[in-house]
Order: structure tokens, then sequence, then C-alpha cells
């Protein structure tokens, strides 16, 4: 189908989702009609939205992770657009006051079955870099964003690093010339923005982890660090992540290390 039809049936489609069911948690994200999601970007972002499709190609093939089905991805002359299946659920966050110590206990347990198969997903060979995003580009990732000084020419975008020493280089501030995180982390395959809204949970499951634009090979502390950057305070959270990440390692300094970055972050 030429591209111009696409993207006119997908504004059109965009527009009667939000006559239906109203406008998202996000300006770029509308639900659509016959159980789809629309996700769309500015056309010079679009490698965002195709690392975020050719990682759930991959959750889907290679893992048990409930994940939505990408149906397309494509670029007008001015926007990108990412289709997507919709899963069931609503976001734990607006449960999480409600569950038992019971649920809590199975939802933990659930969760970290998901993030060990994410965390054993081998890297492509086609991938050079040791910090990249999902598929080898640059890193999109907000709390990367918040600590550097904007670039026009950059944008959003991290270039991707050779080695876990570039990436501390970069994660330091002037500011704090002796904060710097360690080296020789392993690097794992990460979703990089696990917080209370990306996880859809119901009658006791969790049914979706969406909202995998910021995924990428980081070291192994980066998911539980980006957990606990959104959601500073609710400390039921914070408990809920400890208990997840603990068999994964003890990734206390870091935490320390990221809080006092953290706080030079714009």
């Amino acid at each position: 189908m030429p591209s111009p039809l696409r993207a006119q049936i997908y504004r059109g489609l965009w527009f009667l989702g939000a006559r239906l069911y109203g406008p998202s948690s996000s300006f770029k994200v509308q639900r659509l009609p016959f159980g789809m999601y629309l996700e769309t970007k500015r056309q010079e972002e679009h490698q965002i939205l195709a690392s975020e499709y050719g990682t759930l190609q991959s959750l889907r093939r290679l893992t048990q992770i409930p994940v939505p089905r990408p149906l397309d991805i494509f670029s007008s002359s001015d926007t990108s657009y990412l289709l997507t299946t919709r899963l069931p659920g609503h976001p734990v966050g607006l449960c999480l006051d409600s569950m038992s110590e019971a649920e809590v206990d199975a939802f933990n347990n659930e969760l970290h079955r998901y993030l060990t198969e994410l965390r054993a997903m081998p890297k492509p060979v086609g991938i050079k870099h040791a910090i990249c995003n999902a598929i080898g580009g640059p890193l999109y990732d907000y709390r990367m964003i918040a600590g550097q000084d904007y670039d026009k020419a950059r944008g959003d975008f991290i270039e991707p690093f050779a080695t876990e020493d570039d990436f501390n280089k970069k994660l330091q501030t002037p500011a704090l010339p002796g904060v710097s995180h360690r080296s020789g982390h392993e690097i794992v395959l990460t979703h990089a923005d696990i917080n209370m809204r990306n996880i859809l949970y119901h009658n006791g499951r969790i049914f979706g982890i969406i909202d995998w634009e910021n995924a990428g090979w980081f070291p192994d502390y980066w998911e539980y660090t980006k957990a606990l950057y959104v959601t500073k305070v609710n400390r039921r959270w914070l408990s809920m992540m400890d208990q997840v990440f603990a068999a994964f390692g003890d990734f206390r300094d870091d935490y320390f290390t990221e809080r006092k970055l953290w706080y030079y972050c714009m």
C-alpha cells in the first residue's frame, strides 16, 4: 500500500480512536478500534520505533514475555508510525494499594521470571557495540537525556558505546568528578522503563509489559535503578522492586551512585 494512503488511513483511525476512547496518557499513543494501539514519532525519530518493533518481534519469537504483537511500521514524509495489538489489563499502579501480600508475592515472582528471560536473551552477532539500543543503534533513554546538555544536532539520541567505561564517562557530571560507576558488569537486554504504568495487571496476573522504546543493552544494574528512577517515593513499589531484583545481584552500590547523579539531571 502506498505510504501516503497508509498515513491517511492511520490518521483516520487515530481520529476515530480518540472519539471512541478519548486520548491516552501519552499524546503520541492512541488506542484504536479492533484491539490495536498506534504510536507516532517525528520522522527523524523513526529509529526509536524501529528499535521497539525489532524488540517486540524478538521477544514474541524467543520468550514467553507478554508483549504486544507488532503489526506495522513505516514513515511518511514527516511522521513515523508503529501499529501494535492491545493487551488486556490495567497499569499495576492502579491496583497496587489494593493488592494483598500474597498477590504482591505472586506479582514479584512472575515479573522476576519474565525479567530472567529478558536478561538471558543473546545479543545478535551483528551488534558490535557493548551498550546500545536493542537493535544495535543509538540509545533513547530519558535518564541519560536528562543528564546531558541538549544538542540540537544529536537530538534525543545518545550514540552507542564501545565499552562500559565509555558509558560510565557519559553518565558522569562535572559537579561530582569523583562519582562514577564501576565497570565489569554483565551487559544484558533491558526494558529500561519498568514502572507502575508499563506493567498491565488483571486478576492476579501480569498480562503485558509495554512501552519498549527505551529498551537496549545495558549494564545489569540499569533495569533496577531505572525502575526506581521514575517512582522514587512509593514505598510498596520500591520494596517490590528490591524483592524482584534481589536474585539478580546486589545493586545497592550502583543505586547509591545513580542517586547522587540523579540530582544533577535536568
